[in-house]
């Protein structure tokens, strides 16, 4: 996951500037087309889903790395804008393949309802993605120019990635006793067989579950959608707001350790915390984090942005690990590909239209209408998952108390 993101996402806010001015192009060419790209691979997360499914997410991790390997390779080559949008279109299909979304389903498909744990684990490692990647771009620029970086990058997934990929344990086939839910442990023991993941059905039945399939979209939508803007306008919004850069690179660095903190955190406190309220604890501070940011316009002091920072932090941080593991408690392990690829198409298109949204706000509304518009996103985010937290309640009460008779 961390090469991942450091090879297929992060790369392009450092040398996505080399190229255009490198080829003579504008950068809101480059950018413009790196947005595009990442809408059009929206389309394209529901197919990854379902193969998912069908064939396990080892193959499509092993092929995911292989096509990241040979599509750098084409992208380092491309003379042309149209060659350029070509490579871009076929990394973000890639990425799709080798990032968060496919790992979480690996690890649902291997640990079932105990899960939460590893996926924690994998976060908070590919946190860190940019804070390795970013550093050895910069290094490597200082002595070869971008088409080079990328070969470099390419090597990476190909001699890294994909030997990993290659060694994650497939799909387990569940045996009868595993798909009544009835553990055969002598049974699995004589004849020699590793003990199968826990499933797990879920708290909504197949009938039941568009309104939260509803209220994960909002939700998980709203916070890309914040992140998005954050991350690609952040600069800009400071400085209307008549902050120096210097703070918004302070900002951006405060906002990587506490989505680690957070996912330690996360980490440690497992179970004990209701997947929902993760969700919930997520756009809750997220929200406040735009809050805070936009109490900027009134108070002057630097702390105002640092607060921001570290309450966006830790929301940026609890709604990679929400994106995983609330689907899975509320729908269930069976077809958890299938699910994720269709929240993960809705996310993406709020996630590439949001850098678009949130220019023309800064450009023709002014920065007042613009805060308007990001609280109001992340307003009903909130509530989408405080609706989501009552339903989690009320249902893990039912089965608990169906249990207990």
């Amino acid at each position: 996951m961390t090469i991942g993101y450091g090879t297929l996402y992060y790369p392009f806010a450092i040398l996505g500037p080399e190229i255009a001015r490198a080829q003579g192009w504008s950068n809101s060419f480059v950018f413009g087309v790196f947005s595009v790209a990442l809408l059009t691979s929206a389309a394209t997360a529901s197919v990854v889903g379902h193969a998912m499914d069908r064939f396990g997410a080892r193959p499509v991790m092993v092929v995911g790395s292989f096509f990241a390997t040979c599509v750098l390779v084409n992208l380092s080559f491309v003379e042309t804008m149209v060659g350029f949008a070509v490579a871009m279109l076929l990394i973000e299909f890639a990425a799709r393949m080798v990032q968060y979304e496919t790992g979480f389903a690996a690890l649902t498909a291997l640990h079932g309802r105990n899960a939460r744990r590893p996926i924690a684990h994998v976060t908070l490692v590919a946190g860190f993605a940019s804070t390795v990647f970013w550093p050895l771009i910069h290094w490597l620029l200082g002595f070869m120019d971008w088409r080079g970086v990328f070969l470099v990058l390419a090597a990476i997934n190909f001699l890294v990635a994909l030997p990993i990929h290659m060694l994650v344990p497939n799909r387990p086939e569940l045996r009868a006793a595993d798909r009544n839910d009835e553990p055969e442990p002598q049974t699995a023991s004589a004849a020699g067989l590793v003990a199968q993941p826990l499933r797990d059905p879920g708290l909504l039945q197949p009938g039941r579950r568009m309104p939260a399939f509803l209220l994960l979209s909002l939700a998980f939508a709203g916070g890309s959608f914040l992140m998005s803007a954050v991350h690609t306008s952040f600069f800009l919004i400071l400085d209307q707001m008549g902050r120096a850069a210097a703070l918004a690179a302070l900002a951006g660095a405060v906002i990587g350790p506490m989505q680690v903190a957070a996912r330690l955190i996360e980490m440690v406190t497992g179970e004990r915390v209701a997947s929902s309220m993760v969700g919930l604890i997520s756009t809750g501070t997220l929200f406040l984090g735009i809050v805070i940011l936009a109490a900027g316009l009134w108070f002057d002091a630097d702390l105002v942005i640092i607060a921001f920072a570290v309450s966006f932090g830790i929301g940026q941080g609890l709604n990679f690990i929400a994106r995983a593991i609330l689907p899975a408690r509320l729908f269930g392990t069976d077809g958890y590909g299938a699910m994720t690829g269709k929240l993960a198409t809705i996310r993406l298109f709020a996630m590439a239209g949001a850098p678009f949204c949130t220019a023309l706000a800064l450009t023709h509304a002014g920065i007042g209408i613009t805060f308007a518009m990001l609280i109001g996103i992340a307003a009903v985010s909130v509530a989408a998952s405080w609706a989501l937290w009552g339903i989690e309640r009320r249902c893990g009460s039912a089965q608990a108390l169906a249990s207990a008779q």
